[in-house]
């Protein structure tokens, strides 16, 4: 068995301090200098309408960019640097739409999160190549599309078991297969029309997964930008944030299975586990 080399350790180390500890609201209340407080309940049956569907039909563009993927002919692994350029294009762009969403606040979301979420998804498949991975597999296409569904594991959603990354990775891993399964062969159009009609159940219970988690974030997002006076260079900055918060999950989750290809999965999680033990009370 290859013992964990020192830098790996430390990458290992780190992606525990983000991916159990990972938290949107904490990084715009730190940018905006006052705590934020998202309770979904509390907001308008209109906000919160408003919200599931910005996560539907980011989540429809996510898996038409996933399957539309799997037949381009570019998808090479990516150095870390390019991957990191990539990211930081997407980002701007990103703060962009943040910008012109900005003047409308909150209530603009169901437009700009699905065009933010595809921008989003074009840095977590640079991740992914980074780390060795082929959008064009299909099992990697929907893995790229089930990063939306880490993060927030402090959310009163979840219970505890829920806050570890490497337990909601397994409950996604079924789906995720028996997805992959599903869409290998077939263009986005036939896939789409298989969950109109719901002929393509695992994939429906893979997307809704997906939209819990999302919904959180996408809540809070919405918060931030309802603010009175962010206006749209504060808009722009959250939307940045957003961006960011997704590329580093990515970053870490497609980093960690780079480590078990190498080391297998029962020593990388183990390393994982017992740094997750070291985490100070948050």
């Amino acid at each position: 068995m290859e013992i964990l080399e020192a830098s790996d350790l430390r990458f290992i180390e780190d992606a525990v301090k983000l991916l159990e500890r990972p938290s949107f609201l904490v990084k715009v209340s730190g940018y905006l200098g006052r705590p934020i407080v998202y309770v979904a309940e509390k907001l308008p049956q209109k906000a919160q309408a408003l919200i599931q569907r910005g996560v539907d039909k980011a989540l429809t563009s996510g898996l038409r960019l996933a399957v539309q993927s799997m037949s381009h002919e570019d998808a090479v692994e990516l150095p870390s640097s390019t991957a990191a350029a990539k990211k930081w294009a997407h980002t701007f762009t990103a703060m962009g739409f943040g910008a012109a969403s900005g003047f409308a606040g909150g209530w603009a979301l169901a437009l700009e999160l699905p065009l933010t979420t595809t921008l989003i998804m074009r840095s977590i498949a640079s991740m992914a190549q980074a780390s060795g991975f082929d959008p064009r597999d299909p099992q990697t296409a929907l893995e790229i599309l089930t990063v939306f569904a880490y993060g927030s594991p402090g959310s009163k959603m979840d219970n505890d078991s829920d806050a570890s990354f490497y337990i909601q990775r397994a409950a996604l891993d079924v789906l995720i297969r028996d997805g992959a399964a599903f869409i290998a062969g077939k263009s986005a159009t036939q896939v789409m029309k298989a969950i109109e009609s719901g002929g393509a159940p695992k994939l429906i219970e893979l997307l809704a997964k997906v939209a819990v988690r999302l919904n959180v974030i996408a809540g809070e997002k919405f918060l931030a930008q309802s603010l009175p006076l962010l206006g749209a260079a504060g808009g722009a900055v959250i939307n940045g944030m957003f961006n960011d918060y997704y590329s580093n999950i990515a970053y870490y989750a497609f980093g960690l299975k780079r480590l078990e290809a190498r080391y297998g999965q029962a020593v990388v999680r183990s390393a994982y586990e017992l740094a997750a033990k070291r985490l100070p009370p948050a």
